[in-house]
């Protein structure tokens, strides 16, 4: 890890750079999901994200998934029980955050 302010190296634990004292901001990151664990993501959603979340876990097309759950629902009810399950089961997936540039902040040397 390196100073936001004079660029010295620092233990990633340090609170404040040896160097100059500024102190670190550390980046905090969402736990990102497990490399192909199925999540619900937060966009494209339209009441959960059970659909859109087995459409791109899967690789489906999310309209033939929300069509077929939709059937289930309508022709069974099983589809309805099964909805509710897997929007209690399957994780959300975490929000992510832009990538912070040093060459938009307002000192970055350019």
């Amino acid at each position: 890890m390196f100073c936001t302010h004079c660029g010295k190296q620092m233990e990633p634990t340090a609170r404040f750079c040896p160097t100059c004292g500024a102190v670190s901001q550390p980046v905090i990151v969402g736990r990102a999901p497990l490399p192909g664990q199925l999540t619900r993501p937060r966009y494209p959603r339209l009441i959960a994200g059970v659909c859109s979340g087995l459409a791109v876990h899967y690789g489906w097309d999310l309209s033939l998934v929300r069509v077929i759950c939709a059937l289930m629902i309508v022709l069974t009810g099983v589809g309805l029980f099964a909805y509710l399950a897997a929007w209690i089961i399957i994780p959300e997936a975490p929000y992510t955050l832009p990538e912070r540039s040093s060459a938009g902040s307002p000192g970055a040397i350019v």
